[in-house]
């Protein structure tokens, strides 16, 4: 966990998120990355990893309003450590994930694998209740030493 000092100096606390509810039109797009940006750098992320982040979080929005049919979704940036997890919460009609994924590239589906491809660890939740997608980034260096060094 970040120290004491550490959380005064970057104006929050790691263990309270950041909750957005953001209307679901592409003008805001810009804000939620933005925000993980900013996050990014609190947590020690270095250029390349907030880059990564920012692309995730961008595919992920964009998804959310493309095909949820909702007005608005909820964006959590959760400040940890050398790392940060972003969920991106909507309240459409969900999809099958399994059947989804089967499925991708057939008619679209790459923007999952674009995600895949740009964070450390990723979680799908769909039901007909809405879609919970869950991303989290580590900083190259946690990345490195959570590999036992080897590269």
């Amino acid at each position: 966990m970040v120290a004491r000092d550490e959380e005064r100096a970057i104006g929050f606390s790691a263990s309270e998120p950041v909750k957005l509810e953001i209307p679901s039109r592409p003008e805001y797009i810009l804000l939620a990355r933005l925000i993980v940006s900013g996050v990014g750098r609190a947590a020690g992320l270095n250029a390349d990893d907030i880059y990564d982040l920012k692309l995730a979080v961008t595919e992920a929005v964009t998804n959310v309003i493309r095909h949820a049919n909702v007005e608005s979704f909820e964006i959590e940036y959760h400040l940890m450590q050398g790392a940060v997890e972003v969920s991106v919460t909507d309240a459409g009609g969900g999809f099958d994930v399994e059947s989804f994924e089967r499925g991708a590239g057939t008619s679209g589906g790459f923007g999952l694998a674009v995600i895949r491809s740009l964070v450390d660890e990723l979680s799908l939740n769909s039901s007909g209740t809405g879609t919970r997608l869950r991303m989290l980034r580590r900083a190259a260096e946690e990345r490195t030493s959570s590999a036992g060094g080897d590269i």
